[in-house]
């Protein structure tokens, strides 16, 4: 498991594959997410309309608007669903880079190392942090469909990027 040495080169070189897997795990997430919500059904759907209409502003938006206004500025509206984009796309970036350097190390990664991350990220962040914080309901306040469409979301992610760091890393013949 931890049998070599592990370059400062090795660990950029994984990480930065990693992030690349990050990024192709996180545009997974949108399809799944958008089938399952089409999907469920109405009165779910309605319950989540309500409590998103009273919250004004997805989490990743908020995340965005509380950045800017750190330095003293304010997000446009016409540029919330760019910068929600932006905020998603970099915090699974940055878990793919996450998981990648720790590849450079840890060979070979655990099976279903990424689906436990993905897990992981959708129970601290979804299910505790962001609401902890302000930036989402409480977990209560949604239909289970909701949760249920975040995990599954959150378990692709994880498959996507286990298998994208896996084929990344065996081009390079890492």
């Amino acid at each position: 498991m931890f049998d070599h040495e592990t370059t400062a080169a090795d660990v950029l070189t994984d990480a930065a594959l990693g992030a690349i897997a990050g990024v192709a795990a996180t545009a997974a997430m949108g399809p799944v997410t958008s089938y399952l919500s089409k999907r469920q059904p109405e009165p779910a759907k309605r319950q989540e309309k309500k409590v998103n209409e009273r919250l004004g502003a997805p989490p990743t938006v908020k995340v965005a608007q509380k950045a800017v206004a750190a330095v003293g500025k304010s997000l446009p509206p016409r540029r919330h669903s760019l910068v929600g984009n932006v905020v998603h796309y970099g915090f699974g970036t940055f878990w793919g880079a996450a998981l990648g350097a720790l590849s450079a190390r840890w060979k070979p990664l655990p099976p279903g190392a990424g689906v436990a991350l993905g897990i992981l990220l959708w129970m601290s962040m979804d299910e505790a942090a962001l609401p902890a914080l302000g930036l989402s309901a409480r977990p209560r306040e949604y239909p289970r469909e909701t949760h249920v469409r975040g995990l599954a979301a959150h378990v692709l992610y994880g498959v996507v990027l286990d298998r994208s760091l896996a084929l990344l890393r065996g081009a390079l013949g890492r």
